[in-house]
C-alpha cells in the first residue's frame, strides 16, 4: 500500500458506547512504505454481527492526485451482493498527528483528534439498499455526507460528495491475500516454498467504507488512523 506503514491491531471488549473492533495504521503522507496487517473476528458479538467485525485498513495517497488522501474501513469478511452494514454500530475513522517520527506514537492529546463516523439505517431482509450519514470533523471545519448504499450505477454500494470529499460505501472484492496452506505452515516454524501463492480468498467480498479527500483538511505530514466499530 502507499502512504501507510502499519503499526498493530488489537481487539478491545464490547459493551455499550465503546470500541468493539481497533486496526491502526501510523503512516507518512505520500511516502511508499511496504506493510501487511489484517485483524479478523474480535469476539462473540461481532461474530454475530458480521458487518460490524472489521478486516483491514488502508491509507495511501491517490493514485490519480497526490494531493488527495483515500482511506478505506472494510468489514464482513464473508459478504455478498446483498449484504448490509450494521445499524448497530458507528464505522469511525480517528486521526491524530505523529509528532515523534522514529517511534510513530499517536499524540495523547485528545484535543487533536480528528475523526470521521459513519452511520447506517435501513435497510430491511427485502431491500438491501441503506442511507449513510459520514460526520467529518477534521482540522479545518465539519462537514456531512449522506446518500444511498445502492444509488446510481452502483448495483451494491452508493456514494456521495460534499464539496470535494467523496465517500463510497458497498461491496467490494477482498482484497486480503490468503495462501491458508503456507500461513499455517509459517506460524508452525516449518519450510515454506518461495514460489508464487495461491489466494484462497479469490472471488470472496467484503464491506468498505471508502473516503477520500484532500490531504490539507487533515493536517501532516505524519498522521495515525485507527478505525472502529462503536457500539451505539
Amino acid at each position: 500500500m502507499k502512504g501507510a506503514r502499519p503499526v498493530t491491531a488489537m481487539s478491545m471488549p464490547t459493551k455499550p458506547g465503546v470500541p468493539i473492533a481497533v486496526a491502526l495504521i501510523a503512516g507518512v503522507l505520500g511516502v511508499v512504505a511496504p506493510g501487511h496487517a489484517s485483524d479478523h473476528i474480535d469476539g462473540l458479538k461481532t461474530a454475530l454481527d458480521n458487518a460490524a467485525d472489521l478486516t483491514d485498513l488502508y491509507v495511501f495517497t491517490s493514485p490519480r492526485d497526490p494531493d488527495r488522501l483515500v482511506l478505506v474501513m472494510s468489514s464482513h469478511g464473508v459478504a455478498f451482493s446483498g449484504s448490509r452494514f450494521s445499524n448497530a454500530v458507528d464505522y469511525k475513522f480517528r486521526i491524530r498527528p505523529i509528532e515523534d517520527e522514529t517511534t510513530l506514537a499517536p499524540s495523547a492529546d485528545a484535543s487533536r483528534e480528528q475523526s470521521i463516523v459513519c452511520r447506517f439505517s435501513g435497510g430491511a431482509a427485502w431491500d438491501p439498499n441503506q442511507k449513510a450519514d459520514c460526520s467529518f470533523d477534521l482540522a479545518t471545519g465539519t462537514e456531512t455526507v449522506s446518500f444511498d448504499t445502492r444509488s446510481g450505477a452502483y448495483r451494491a454500494g452508493g456514494d456521495g460528495q460534499s464539496g470535494s470529499t467523496r465517500v463510497f460505501a458497498g461491496v467490494r472484492s477482498d482484497s486480503w491475500f490468503l495462501d491458508l496452506g503456507r500461513t499455517l505452515k509459517f506460524n508452525a516454524g516449518l519450510p515454506v516454498s518461495t514460489s508464487p501463492g495461491i489466494n484462497g480468498l479469490w472471488g470472496q467480498n467484503v464491506l468498505s467504507i471508502v473516503v477520500e479527500l484532500d490531504k490539507q483538511k487533515l493536517g501532516g505530514p505524519l498522521l495515525a488512523v485507527t478505525t472502529q466499530t462503536v457500539r451505539r
